[in-house]
């Protein structure tokens, strides 16, 4: 059984949403876990008045919680803080989507911080900041607006920015560019990029040296022919 599917079996008998530790293997409930979930679908209920909707009497509320924590667990909020700022995003929406209860996968969503909110910059302005300096030309004249916009790069690779299709590797920046974002919540601190004369990408070739190449492979063609 994999480990989110335990923990939903654990939350179903004891109602309670697991602390994960860093390898999420063995979870121990505690009271703490347990207040954590029943605050959690309390405010709810009170963020949303048309919250009946999806939970209309205690059975459905209770395979509620075990979707939402499997959902929480594998999107990796594990942090009392997370979830909190999902509940002040929950409590920002405006219109009649307000009143009801929003999906588990767009809840787990709002407990992650938006990148301006830890001093980054914004998701666009990162991913084109990445393309910039993973073309040739930029190599050697990098310039990162923050380190973490760097390694965010570095996961992602220079040739899957370059050759990939636009939605597809702006997609795979987005993921290693939150793995990050997650890496600074935990306290990890970023090591700096090399010094732009020190290539901090390195090149998939020396353009010099391709066109050298070139010009003997086409002198000894045309010799060959003479």
């Amino acid at each position: 059984m994999r480990p989110a599917d335990e923990i939903a079996r654990r939350v179903a008998e004891q109602g309670a949403l697991p602390t994960l530790p860093e390898n999420r293997q063995q979870v121990q409930l505690s009271q703490h876990d347990l207040d954590l979930v029943n605050r959690l679908f309390a405010d709810l209920k009170a963020i949303c008045p048309a919250w009946r909707r999806e939970w209309p009497d205690a059975a459905a509320m209770a395979i509620a919680k075990q979707q939402w924590t499997k959902t929480l667990v594998e999107s990796g909020v594990s942090t009392v803080e997370q979830v909190e700022h999902g509940k002040r995003m929950c409590r920002a929406r405006t219109g009649r989507e307000a009143a009801f209860v929003p999906s588990p996968g767009e809840f787990a969503g709002w407990c992650w911080p938006e990148p301006q909110e830890l001093g980054l910059p914004p998701l666009e302005d990162a991913y084109r900041e990445a393309l910039r300096n993973s073309h040739p030309a930029s190599i050697g004249h990098e310039r990162w607006s923050h380190k973490a916009v760097y390694h965010a790069t570095l996961a992602c690779s220079r040739h899957s920015l370059m050759t990939l299709p636009g939605d597809t590797s702006r997609l795979k920046f987005a993921k290693h560019y939150r793995a990050v974002q997650k890496q600074l919540l935990n306290g990890v601190v970023l090591a700096d990029p090399p010094p732009a004369n020190q290539k901090a990408l390195p090149r998939l070739g020396d353009p010099a040296k391709a066109r050298s190449a070139l010009a003997a492979m086409r002198a000894s063609l045309g010799g060959a022919t003479q």
